[in-house]
């Protein structure tokens, strides 16, 4: 997996830290050591031209890190739901098929949706498919495009409704 991207706000920096991370939690038996963020910074110490993004101060390092850690946490503790939502949405797949990196986008773009109400869906699911063409297969950004939309539509929609409907 090549990590080479050119980010500059602080939210898809964490946002990509989290989705390295996750991917790396679900392919070493889930080790909450991970989180935090040691393994990125021996990496980019060790692997200057690989690096994912330049961190520029201390500061921005400390947002970066409680806002990547948030989402991990976030998701990891909602791990059985989120994974249950990802099954009920799958057409002709099984959940077992589904690439590593592209149940972790699902997973933390899933978390995002149900439970940060602060982050707009359509920014979630662009910043989804933003990563999914970083870093999965070619076509992998159409399903996980279209899987979030319907999931947005569940758990957001009723309440865009409810907003319209009471006139507020």
């Amino acid at each position: 997996m090549k990590m080479e991207v050119e980010t500059t706000k602080p939210r898809q920096k964490a946002r990509e830290l989290a989705l390295v991370t996750l991917y790396i939690y679900q392919i070493t038996n889930n080790s909450k050591e991970l989180i935090d963020f040691k393994w990125f910074e021996d990496f980019s110490s060790f692997c200057e031209e690989d690096r994912i993004f330049e961190i520029n101060d201390e500061r921005e390092k400390k947002l970066i890190y409680e806002l990547a850690s948030e989402l991990l946490k976030g998701v990891i503790s909602n791990l059985e739901r989120i994974d249950e939502v990802i099954k009920k949405h799958l057409v002709k797949w099984s959940f077992d098929r589904v690439r590593e990196i592209d149940k972790a986008i699902l997973r933390l773009s899933i978390y995002s949706i149900i439970y940060d109400y602060d982050v707009p869906s359509e920014v979630i699911i662009s910043e989804a498919n933003r990563l999914s063409s970083l870093y999965s297969e070619d076509n992998a950004h159409i399903y996980i495009n279209g899987m979030l939309h319907k999931i947005k539509e569940e758990f957001r929609g009723g309440i865009k409704n409810v907003i319209q409907n009471t006139g507020e």
